[in-house]
């Protein structure tokens, strides 16, 4: 069912563009997932977005084809224009640089600001779908707010205690941030605060997978204004979402919902025709 989103259409490009621009991070094993996560939104938030497109290196030349066809006015950010873009960026930050080297998830942390337009930004991961509206989204996009929205984690992430985040770095965290769907002021991103994180904390000592999602709690914990979405913007390891969910973010432990769950439902609602026929 994947590759059916290449039948997808949005009649509405001509549409003037909301302020607040999406950005998401790519490449070979989940740009399919991208496009499928891209068309939910546009469906259910009923609006036109500028849309980032953020290549982790490995970005095919089919992919690249695909997501221009189906996002016309996307831009498409490849690794060596980013690279070479950062590499000033960071160089009074080395404990940042080094990070970036070392993961392409450091990208969401730190090329995303940099590149963004506007004061304000949204990030989105492969794997998150929507299948309702999303008002709380759509009010803090409409209301200018500077406040810093996440989904909450099935259970704690963070790579920093409590204790240390207090002692190292004199900052209260939040509790279960999940970094896979984020609303988050540009202002929010302390460059500065996450080399002294990596520099002095343990964070570099859990898993790498998780260091770009507890910097980017850390940033919005000292910017103090926001929290966690409701629960309908769902994080879950069940085999179904609930009933009046907005969105899954489909982690890796259910993974395979992404498709058993998520794609069949969206499949239904965008060729619904096909559907019936069949």
């Amino acid at each position: 069912m994947l590759p059916r989103i290449a039948d997808w259409s949005w009649p509405f490009w001509n549409d003037p563009p909301q302020s607040v621009p999406i950005h998401l991070l790519t490449g070979k094993n989940d740009w399919r997932l991208s496009a499928w996560m891209l068309a939910s939104w546009h469906h259910f938030s009923e609006r036109t977005w500028p849309i980032f497109i953020h290549d982790d290196g490995t970005l095919p030349e089919e992919a690249r084809e695909l997501l221009k066809k189906l996002f016309p006015k996307a831009r498409i950010i490849e690794r060596s224009e980013a690279d070479a873009a950062m590499e000033p960026v960071l160089r009074p930050f080395p404990f940042c640089a080094d990070y970036r080297k070392m993961h392409p998830l450091a990208l969401k942390l730190f090329d995303v600001p940099h590149f963004t337009s506007g004061e304000r930004f949204m990030l989105f991961d492969s794997d998150l779908l929507f299948f309702n509206y999303p008002r709380e989204i759509l009010d803090w996009v409409d209301s200018d707010a500077s406040d810093c929205w996440f989904n909450e984690d099935v259970k704690e992430g963070a790579l920093i205690t409590a204790a240390e985040a207090r002692a190292e770095l004199n900052i209260k965290i939040w509790s279960r941030v999940n970094s896979g769907l984020c609303l988050l002021p540009k202002a929010a991103i302390d460059f500065d605060l996450c080399d002294r994180a990596l520099a002095q904390t343990s964070i570099l000592s859990g898993h790498v997978w998780r260091v770009e999602q507890t910097l980017l709690m850390l940033c919005a914990t000292r910017h103090n204004r926001g929290g966690l979405l409701p629960h309908t913007y769902e994080v879950s390891l069940g085999k179904r979402s609930a009933e009046n969910a907005i969105s899954r973010h489909y982690v890796g432990a259910v993974r395979d919902r992404f498709y058993a769950e998520g794609l069949k439902r969206l499949n239904a609602i965008f060729f619904p025709v096909e559907q019936k026929e069949s």
